[in-house]
């Protein structure tokens, strides 16, 4: 995704990530963001899976990842949520509409997602609890640009063809990278556990979740 209207950027990107997943890809974009998605098919049909996503209230999802207790959680809401498909993404979908972040309180899961609040303007980037997932992200003049891999990215990001040093550093100190910094300058990790709010007023990154 990016915090603009560039949806040939976008595509250039989701093209270069295809490997992700090959079952069919999406782009989605108004004044504020442009959110693309490769979609690796794991329950349900490709067509009926399809993201971005669309939510309940019209907000837009897209999102990588499993909810391990999905089953549980259509027992404790089947008063309150009927599913149309098998894919854990509309469950997803509904959860954020109706509870916000606090849903991710009861997800089993690995994920990465960006979800995106229409009316409030809001984008929120999350990534589960141990880190499975991965979600880079990097500060641009329009904002900020982020997904699953860096490589789509390294053109938006000026100088991220040179390696970080303190990545480096801690790499070579410790024999793991625990910082925020990915190895390519100005890229950086949404760190597990971690879910962030992206201001479009003035352009900042908050942390409202760990």
């Amino acid at each position: 995704g990016i915090t603009t209207k560039d949806e040939n950027f976008i595509r250039q990107y989701i093209n270069i990530c295809k490997h992700r997943g090959p079952d069919g890809e999406g782009v989605w974009s108004d004044d504020y963001v442009t959110l693309g998605h490769n979609l690796l098919a794991i329950t349900e049909n490709p067509t009926e899976s399809k993201q971005p996503w669309t939510t309940p209230n019209g907000n837009i999802l897209i999102y990588n990842g499993e909810i391990f207790n999905y089953y549980d959680l259509l027992k404790q809401f089947e008063n309150k949520f009927t599913p149309k498909t098998t894919c854990d993404t509309e469950l997803l979908a509904w959860g954020l509409d109706t509870h916000g972040i606090s849903f991710l309180d009861i997800i089993d899961s690995m994920h990465a997602f960006a979800y995106y609040d229409k009316q409030n303007k809001k984008l929120i980037l999350s990534r589960d609890h141990a880190g499975i997932k991965p979600l880079h992200y990097a500060e641009i003049s329009e904002g900020i640009v982020f997904g699953s891999e860096v490589k789509g990215m390294l053109d938006k990001v000026p100088n991220s063809r040179t390696v970080d040093q303190l990545a480096l550093s801690c790499f070579s100190l410790a024999g793991v990278n625990v910082t925020r910094n990915t190895f390519f300058t100005g890229i950086k990790k949404v760190i597990a556990g971690e879910t962030l709010e992206y201001n479009f007023a003035n352009k900042t990154l908050k942390q409202i979740k760990r």
